[in-house]
C-alpha cells in the first residue's frame, strides 16, 4: 500500500487589478468637482445672502428717509407759518408717490388744510366790516372789525375745523380809490380766532398818522384753520 503524504490545500490566488492611470485621474477630477461644486454653491449662497441683506438694508434706509421727511413736512403745518402753506403744499405735490403716500399715512389732515390755505385767496374767502376813530394826538387808530366767510368762494370749507385763526392787515391812502395803488399798509395789526362758521369780531388799536390819509380798509392777510 502506497504511502500519501497529505498537506494543506490553498484556493488559487486571484491577481487584485488596481485602478488605471487613467481611472485615478477621473476619480480625482471628480472629487475636485464635487468639491467645487460645493465650495461655489456655499458661495452663491452667501452672496445671495448678501445681496439680501443689503437690498433690506437699503430699502430701510429708504423708508427711514421717507418718513423723516413725512414728519418734518408735516410739523410745519402751523398757523406761524399760514403765509408759508402754498410753498409746503407745492413740496407736496412735487414729491413723489412714495413720499406722498408717506406724509398721508402721517397727517392726511394736514394736507387737506394746507390745500385749502394754499389755493383759496383770504381776501377773496372773508369779507370784513370795520370801524375806527383816530386819537386826539392823530397817532393811534382804535378799531374794531368783523369777520365773516364769502359763501360764495369759501362754502363750508371751514366748518370742518372747530375754530380758524386769522392774520389782519390795515391798508391807509388819501382817497378809496388809491387804496387799491397808492397806500400805506399795516402788517399783521391782530390775530383774531374765528369760529367754525368762519366769523369773529375784534377790537384793536394801531399806530396812525395822518397824513397817509383818512381812507381805509382791513383784510384778512393770512389764516389758519385749527384741528
Amino acid at each position: 500500500m502506497n504511502e500519501h503524504q497529505s498537506g494543506p490545500i490553498f484556493f488559487p490566488q486571484y491577481k487584485v487589478r488596481s485602478l488605471s492611470i487613467v481611472n485615478r485621474i477621473m476619480a480625482l477630477i471628480v472629487i475636485i468637482s464635487a468639491i467645487t461644486m460645493i465650495t461655489l454653491f456655499s458661495q452663491a449662497v452667501s452672496r445671495n445672502n448678501e445681496v439680501e441683506s443689503l437690498t433690506k438694508a437699503t430699502e430701510n434706509a429708504k423708508n427711514q428717509t421717507l418718513e423723516i421727511k413725512a414728519t418734518n413736512w408735516c410739523n410745519q403745518i402751523t398757523s406761524e407759518n399760514a403765509d408759508k402753506m402754498s410753498t409746503l403744499y407745492r413740496d407736496y405735490n412735487g414729491a413723489s408717490s412714495q413720499q406722498q403716500r408717506k406724509i398721508n399715512s402721517e397727517c392726511k389732515q394736514k394736507v387737506a388744510l394746507a390745500e385749502l390755505v394754499s389755493l383759496k385767496d383770504p381776501n377773496k374767502l372773508f369779507t370784513v366790516t370795520s370801524e375806527c376813530t383816530v386819537n386826539e394826538s392823530e397817532d393811534t387808530a382804535s378799531c374794531t372789525a368783523t369777520v365773516a366767510t364769502n359763501p360764495h368762494t369759501l362754502g363750508m370749507g371751514l366748518s370742518f375745523y372747530s375754530a380758524t385763526t386769522a392774520t389782519l392787515r390795515m391798508r391807509v391812502a388819501d382817497t378809496p380809490t388809491n387804496l387799491l395803488t397808492t397806500r400805506h399798509v399795516i402788517d399783521n395789526v391782530t390775530t383774531m380766532t374765528l369760529d367754525s362758521s368762519g366769523s369773529g369780531t375784534i377790537s384793536f388799536d394801531v399806530p396812525f398818522d395822518i397824513s397817509w390819509g383818512t381812507a381805509y380798509d382791513i383784510q384778512v392777510s393770512s389764516y389758519f384753520p385749527n384741528e
